[in-house]
C-alpha cells in the first residue's frame, strides 16, 4: 500500500462517504480503540492495513512451502496422481478434506496434480495435520520437515500450521489484526519454512517487511492536524540582499536546501541551490563563460521575476495540506515556513523534495 506524505483531508463529507464505504460496524472497530477519535480510526485502519499486506509475503511463503512439503510425501506413498488414487481417497482422507479435494478439481477444470494443488486452500494443507492423519504422518514427518527435532512430529507441526491458518485467514478477510500477537506470529511462519528449510527461511526473514510495518502504527498525537512547520525542512541558510553570491558557493552551504533572504527582519525572498546554478549559468554565457562571483548579490537573483514568483512566505502554523496546495501552483518553487510572532524563517519545502 503506497503511503502518501501529505495528510488526507477528513472532512465531514469526506468521513460519511468512508464510513458508507468500509461499513459502520467494520469502522466501529477501529473508533472504539481510537476512543471516538474519527481521524486517529482511520490512521489505524491504514496500520492495519499496511500490516496485512506486509504479512502476505511471510504467509505466501509458508503456504507454498507447506503444500509443496505435502505434496511431496503424498507422492512418495500415493503416486504422481495421489489426488485420484482411490486409498488415499477412500482410506485415508475424512470426508471433509475429500470434499475440499473434489472443489479443487471442480474449480481447477483439470485432473493435473499441479492445476488442482494450485486450487486447494490452506485449509485443506492445515487439516491434514489433526489427529485424523496420525498414521500419514508417523514415519514421514522428519523427512517432510527435517528441522524437527528428535521426538517431534506431526503435532509441532499441527500446532504451527493451525495458528498460521487462522490467522491468514484473518487478513484474507481484512479483519483487524493490529491487536494480535504479530511478533510471535511473524516468528511462528518463520519456524514453519525453517523446519522445511533454513535457507528459504532465511531468505524470507530477509526480506519480510512485517518489523518495518510494525514501526509505522500511530499514536494520538500523530492524528492531530499536520502543520507546515512540522513538515517543512530545517537546512536553510539566511542572507540579506548584499550578501555576495562567493558566499553562498562555500562548500558549506551545499547541505542547505535553501536560501533565504531577510531584509528589516522580514523575508523577501528565497531560492534553491538549483536556483542559484541557473542564474550563474546564464551570467556567465553572458560575459564569455567566466564569472566573478564577487561581483554578483542576493538581490541581483531576486530581480528575476521567475525567483520572486516562485517563493511563497506562509505561517509556520498552516496547515501542510494547504502549504501543498500552494506548493502546486505552476509558479511556485519555494514555500518558507514563517513564525508569525517573530517573522523569522523555521523551514522549507521545495517543489523538488517530494512527489506532491
Amino acid at each position: 500500500m503506497a503511503e502518501s506524505q501529505v495528510p488526507y483531508p477528513y472532512d465531514a463529507a469526506a468521513i460519511a462517504s468512508l464510513k458508507a464505504s468500509i461499513s459502520e460496524p467494520r469502522f466501529a472497530t477501529y473508533l472504539a480503540k481510537a476512543s471516538g477519535n474519527e481521524a486517529f480510526a482511520f490512521a489505524l485502519y491504514l496500520y492495519n492495513a499496511r500490516l496485512a499486506k506486509a504479512f502476505l509475503f511471510p504467509l505466501s511463503v509458508a503456504e507454498v512451502t507447506l503444500r509443496n512439503a505435502v505434496d511431496g510425501v503424498l507422492l512418495q506413498l500415493f503416486g504422481d496422481a495421489w489426488h485420484q488414487d482411490a486409498k488415499f481417497r477412500n482410506t485415508v482422507l475424512t470426508q471433509e478434506s475429500l470434499d475440499a479435494l473434489d472443489k479443487a478439481v471442480k474449480r481447477a477444470q483439470s485432473t493435473a496434480r499441479g492445476k488442482v494443488i494450485a486450487e486447494l486452500t490452506f485449509d485443506f494443507w492445515s487439516n491434514l495435520f489433526r489427529n485424523d492423519y496420525a498414521d500419514l504422518w508417523r514415519t514421514k514427518a522428519n523427512i517432510a520437515f527435517p528441522g524437527l527435532a528428535h521426538g517431534e512430529g506431526r503435532r509441532e507441526i499441527q500446532l504451527l500450521v493451525k495458528e498460521i491458518n487462522r490467522f491468514r485467514n484473518r487478513v484474507a478477510h481484512h479483519e483487524p489484526i493490529l491487536d494480535m500477537n504479530v511478533p510471535d506470529l511473524h516468528s511462528k511462519i518463520i519456524k514453519l519454512v525453517e523446519l522445511r528449510c533454513q535457507v528459504t527461511a532465511d531468505w524470507m526473514r530477509h526480506h519480510s517487511t512485517v518489523s518495518v510495518a510494525m514501526r509505522t502504527r500511530p499514536n494520538l498525537a500523530g492524528s492531530a492536524p499536520v502543520t507546515l512547520a512540522s513538515r517543512a525542512d530545517p537546512r536553510f541558510e539566511i542572507v540579506e540582499p548584499t550578501s555576495k553570491l562567493v558566499h553562498l558557493a562555500r562548500e558549506e552551504t551545499q547541505a542547505n536546501a535553501a536560501f533565504i533572504c531577510m531584509e528589516k527582519g522580514s523575508v523577501v525572498g528565497a531560492f534553491t541551490h538549483q536556483q542559484l546554478a541557473l542564474y550563474m549559468t546564464t551570467k556567465a554565457q553572458e560575459t564569455g563563460g567566466l564569472i566573478d562571483l564577487n561581483d554578483h548579490a542576493v538581490e541581483d537573483i531576486l530581480n528575476d521575476p521567475a525567483i520572486t514568483d516562485g517563493f511563497r512566505p506562509m505561517p509556520a502554523g498552516t496547515s501542510f495540506l494547504d502549504a501543498v496546495k500552494t506548493l502546486k501552483e505552476p509558479k511556485t518553487r519555494v514555500v518558507v515556513a514563517v513564525n508569525p510572532e517573530d517573522g523569522a524563517p523555521v523551514g522549507v519545502i521545495l517543489r523538488t523534495h517530494r512527489r506532491y
